[in-house]
């Protein structure tokens, strides 16, 4: 294998890849410090934005926006949101400067992300507002542009770091476990922060965090493939969107990862509610809870890693999926039956379903990279970055569902002290969501590698 000064360099049809190397651990863990920025904001955002707009009428807090109008802003926002991610891609893919197609959009997005974060916590009105209403869209409106001007080009560059199955997979598992300390770190201090502060400087600390990680992040970036100095692919957007989408193996992915992501922001934002109507617990215990599952998550990923390594990523993907239903389907019993208190309960079950999901996370990552090389090997040229873009449209109209989902259920079965029955259908859904995604990922065939893949879609 060449080392990291090697000069040897593979020529696809269109544009220049370098030759795979042994990435270093530095560069692994410092590309990832933007997933452990990325799953900070995330869990702070969707486990308590939803709270803190409009809170049950037991926490006695102020509310800033009617519980109807939340839900469709945070959904509108999350399908723009989506919808903006194969645009950036595309126009990253064609991106000519002396930095790079992906780090320009990096260094841009990431001040602009932190920005918005903390003025999401800042409503201008003290109570229900349309003002107020006004003010958290054009806020998520310029949050989710950041975001996707981030995360689109950060993304498209795990597949060149390295072409390898056990590297990408190697990157991918540091990534999930940074990311779930990120998601340790907002799950596990944000509820003790609003509790001893306020919403707006909890965010103001967390984002910070945030920040500087995403900023480091950049020292990872490694573009290792040349595009030519004139795209040689003359399609528009549109074209090369649909070209993409309309293929079948890209299709069952993509229906996949909808149903069975969408799961994962759902137990972010009803464990507040549970832990506080279900539970009876303030909400510093949500803080705690988050944190346990987390840190299981975290712990698992050498599981993941040893499994991922050792049978089909598809494979290993239906597993978890299998998993994730059955924790999800348990879940719904929290606090309905007399064994253990049920904040207990809660310690014990919601795990079955969390574990799984670093697993989740792990493969879609990997099965992503898969699919961009079985782009480069109809096409003859690379465009990560739409590969990841069409990933992201697809998971975030997951998300914007989910805002929807909660805020419909919660009106239709209830969600307050002597009511929460809301709350424990939300685990329903779940279960009932990750059905569904095993169901569209069946017809999905393609291998670790190029030279598998080439084998199976023969078949």
């Amino acid at each position: 294998m060449p080392d990291s000064n090697s000069k040897e360099r593979s020529i696809l049809k269109n544009g220049i890849m370098k030759k795979s190397v042994k990435l270093s651990l530095g560069t692994i863990l410092l590309y990832n410090l933007a997933g452990f920025a990325f799953n900070l904001y995330d869990t702070i955002l969707y486990a308590w934005l939803p709270y803190f707009y409009t809170p049950p009428e037991s926490a006695h807090a102020v509310q800033y926006v009617s519980l109807g109008l939340f839900g469709f802003i945070l959904a509108a926002g999350r399908i723009l949101d989506a919808f903006t991610d194969p645009f950036v891609g595309y126009m990253s893919d064609r991106t000519h400067s002396r930095w790079g197609r992906r780090k320009p959009f990096i260094f841009v997005s990431g001040p602009l992300l932190f920005i918005f974060f903390v003025l999401a916590w800042r409503p201008p009105v003290e109570g229900t507002s349309i003002v107020n209403a006004v003010y958290l869209g054009l806020v998520l409106f310029f949050y989710y542009w950041a975001y996707t001007g981030f995360l689109i080009p950060w993304l498209a560059t795990l597949p060149e770091l390295s072409q390898k199955n056990d590297q990408r997979i190697k990157v991918v598992s540091v990534g999930i476990v940074l990311g779930t300390l990120g998601a340790i770190v907002g799950g596990g201090l944000s509820g003790m922060l609003i509790d001893t502060y306020s919403p707006f400087v909890m965010a103001l600390i967390l984002g910070s965090f945030a920040f500087v990680a995403g900023g480091l992040s950049l020292y990872g970036v490694k573009e290792n493939y040349i595009p030519p100095k004139e795209a040689t692919d003359k399609k528009g957007f549109i074209k090369t969107f649909k070209e993409v989408f309309k293929d079948k193996q890209v299709l069952s992915f993509c229906g996949m990862i909808m149903f069975v992501q969408l799961t994962y922001q759902l137990m972010l934002m009803n464990v507040p509610y549970m832990t506080t109507l279900v539970l009876g617990q303030p909400k510093s215990a949500a803080s705690v809870l988050m944190g346990e599952v987390i840190l299981l998550m975290a712990l698992s990923i050498p599981l993941w890693y040893f499994l991922l390594n050792k049978y089909p990523k598809r494979s290993v993907m239906r597993f978890i999926i299998g998993l994730m239903a059955l924790g999800f389907c348990l879940s719904f019993f929290i606090g309905r039956i007399n064994i253990f208190s049920p904040y207990i309960q809660a310690i014990i079950i919601l795990p079955i379903a969390a574990i799984p999901m670093g697993g989740m996370f792990t493969a879609s990552l990997g099965l992503i990279s898969d699919l961009t090389d079985y782009g480069e090997l109809k096409k003859g040229t690379r465009t990560e970055a739409i590969y990841f873009g069409i990933y992201g449209i697809v998971r975030k109209t997951g998300w914007a569902f989910c805002s929807i989902i909660l805020t419909t259920t919660f009106s239709i079965f209830g969600y307050s002290p002597e009511n929460s029955f809301g709350v424990s259908v939300i685990w329903i859904i779940c279960a009932l969501s990750c059905i569904m995604g095993f169901i569209l990922f069946i017809p999905y065939k393609l291998g670790d590698t190029m030279e598998e893949t080439k084998i199976l879609i023969k078949k």
